[in-house]
């Protein structure tokens, strides 16, 4: 059995510190009498569930198409539940205390419980998210077989404390192979899933994109 753990990309879909978010126009449209329904679909490239790749950060990273297929396949996916409010920010005794499971993983999985806000105060999901502390993007970036950190608010960065975010940005993806998945929808996501999948809208020249994201469990 497979769950979600993305979410479906609409015209209301938050964005990052309120930002463009997805239009649609149709260019053609069986109502209007074409035989057939086209769009044209414009959002930016960070827009829902995305995963940031190294060319995010590092302008010789990597970016999400330069990537084998199996490299969006996670076999040792964990999930770890740390409450955060409004613009609190992850920090290295945290996660600590989960050592030795995130020292086994592939995927790091984080719920802070702040996707609640996501439809019911969009504004609040948008500018005042939780995020990581450049100390706690370094204590994750010390596990080799970790390759992947998951989120369920809008970006690692924290939108009121910007400088930190980069930060922490630059510390998990710059000069190595590395993906910052964020806006997932955890809501359902057991603590152990079986395996994760991601699969990214691939576009060559582009450093990260939306995705999907697949859990076995």
């Amino acid at each position: 059995m497979f769950i979600l753990l993305s979410h479906v990309l609409d015209v209301s879909t938050p964005s990052f510190e309120g930002g463009p978010s997805l239009k649609i126009e149709p260019l053609k449209e069986i109502g209007a009498g074409a035989s057939s329904n086209s769009y044209t679909l414009t959002f930016p490239n960070h827009l829902g569930t995305h995963a940031d790749a190294p060319k995010h950060v590092d302008e010789r990273g990597k970016s999400l198409a330069e990537y084998p297929i199996e490299a969006f396949v996670f076999d040792r996916p964990i999930l770890l539940d740390l409450p955060k409010g409004e613009s609190e920010l992850i920090l290295p005794s945290e996660l600590s205390e989960h050592e030795d499971e995130v020292a086994e993983a592939d995927l790091l999985l984080i719920r802070t419980g702040f996707q609640k806000y996501r439809r019911s105060d969009p504004d609040r999901f948008m500018n005042r998210n939780p995020g990581f502390s450049e100390a706690a993007a370094r204590y994750v970036s010390n596990f080799p077989r970790l390759r992947a950190l998951g989120l369920d608010f809008i970006s690692l960065s924290a939108v009121q404390r910007r400088e930190e975010g980069r930060a922490a940005h630059r510390a998990l993806l710059s000069g190595r192979d590395f993906f910052v998945v964020e806006d997932m929808d955890l809501a359902r996501c057991p603590r152990r899933p079986r395996r994760v999948i991601m699969v990214p809208l691939l576009v060559s020249g582009v450093d990260s994109a939306p995705c999907t994201v697949l859990a076995e469990v």
